[in-house]
């Protein structure tokens, strides 16, 4: 019984310095740093508009659908890279590419991951 004990205090004390302070305990899982609804002026989801962003002022990267693709292409949901803090410029355009909107946003972190904001972006007409 002792032996079984020992081994289960190694295997958590090898998990807890993944963590920075010692009384939190930072989970696996990977967060969005950002998430964006793209919309008209009436509200209503622009499920075929394309979502890209920049961080810190790098390159233009693709947004992903989140929770993957409806038939016909269509989004719900975009979110930008997991895991990276900063300062984020996303780019909505309809799917006809007259219109585009632009947000900016800080994205913070805590011990364990960053802190997701949210995003919603008005088309204009």
């Amino acid at each position: 019984m002792r032996l079984h004990h020992a081994c289960l205090l190694l295997a958590v004390s090898a998990v807890l310095p993944a963590c920075a302070r010692p009384d939190s305990f930072c989970t696996l899982e990977a967060r969005a740093a950002v998430q964006v609804t793209v919309v008209d002026t009436q509200g209503s989801i622009q499920r075929d508009a394309r979502v890209t962003f920049t961080l810190e002022g790098g390159p233009e990267e693709q947004a992903l659908c989140n929770g993957g693709y409806q038939p016909g292409g269509q989004c719900d949901h975009w979110v930008t890279s997991y895991e990276r803090a900063g300062e984020y410029v996303i780019t909505a355009t309809s799917a006809d590419g007259t219109r585009t909107a632009r947000k900016q946003v800080r994205v913070s972190e805590d011990e364990c991951h960053v802190k997701t904001e949210t995003v919603r972006i008005t088309l204009p007409d």
